[in-house]
């Protein structure tokens, strides 16, 4: 990977000269629209040029109370990529403020930022981020991240039912599952797991969230039956195994691969 492809690159003074609290770039009409929001001069001028290139209406915000006052200027934003460490407020009164604008609920939030520590994912996703990028990365990398949240936010199914990621198929009617083309057999409980991670990829889903979709409130069963049944799914799922992800302390995600 090539230097100007990482985080630490810094754009010319022409291209990352402090303005305003808020900056927004044009973009075509339709554009998908990318609000920045980030104090640190490493990372949101480093994205505004890269998104701006890949055809996203972008905008940046240095503050919380700045980036929430422009996320509800119109269009409505398709994607929001936060910070951790915001001036005027916490992360936690972000996402808070974020889940109370109903304009707002629909749109992923990936958190971006410097801090890169098992605490800061963990806190990232239990606040709610659908996301985390930590330091270091590459501009790259983050374009790939946000393509994936976007192609999740449509779902993958069409009129038959069918449910594709990737190497992996499932049909909803017919209660059938492919890898590679290759059907598996999967147990009744089995199926409504990767239905219910599917219908939801790239979003972490808590373990006390997959016992209530799975099992219902009504089932006496525990917390670890969750890891149980992810076990044993994961072994069945051969070489889609790995879209299954773990995230440590919080639940699992069905992520799509990358490209």
């Amino acid at each position: 990977m090539s230097a100007p492809d990482r985080l630490k690159l810094h754009l010319p003074l022409s291209e990352a000269t402090p303005g305003p609290t808020a900056e927004a770039r044009p973009a075509a009409p339709e554009a998908a629209r990318v609000v920045v929001v980030t104090p640190d001069p490493g990372i949101g001028p480093v994205l505004l040029g890269p998104l701006s290139e890949a055809g996203y209406d972008t905008a940046l915000a240095r503050e919380g109370r700045a980036a929430l006052t422009l996320l509800k200027e119109p269009p409505a934003p398709s994607l929001i990529l936060v910070d951790l460490s915001l001036p005027d407020m916490s992360a936690s009164e972000f996402f808070a403020a974020l889940k109370k604008g109903r304009e707002l609920r629909n749109a992923p939030v990936v958190v971006i930022t410097a801090r890169n520590t098992e605490t800061d994912r963990v806190v990232a996703f239990e606040l709610g981020a659908d996301d985390f990028v930590g330091a270091p990365f590459s501009v790259r990398e983050v374009l790939l991240r946000i393509r994936v949240q976007l192609r999740s936010r449509v779902l993958p199914a069409n009129s038959s039912g069918l449910l594709e990621i990737g190497i992996l198929k499932l049909d909803r009617d017919a209660h059938r599952v492919w890898v590679e083309g290759r059907e598996i057999s999967l147990s009744v409980r089995e199926f409504k797991l990767l239905q219910v991670l599917l219908e939801r990829s790239e979003r972490v889903l808590s373990r006390h969230t997959l016992l209530d979709l799975v099992w219902g409130r009504a089932a006496h069963v525990g917390v670890r039956a969750v890891d149980a049944y992810v076990t044993r799914l994961r072994k069945k799922l051969g070489p889609a195994r790995e879209y299954v992800e773990t995230l440590s302390a919080v639940g699992y995600r069905l992520k799509r691969p990358l490209g």
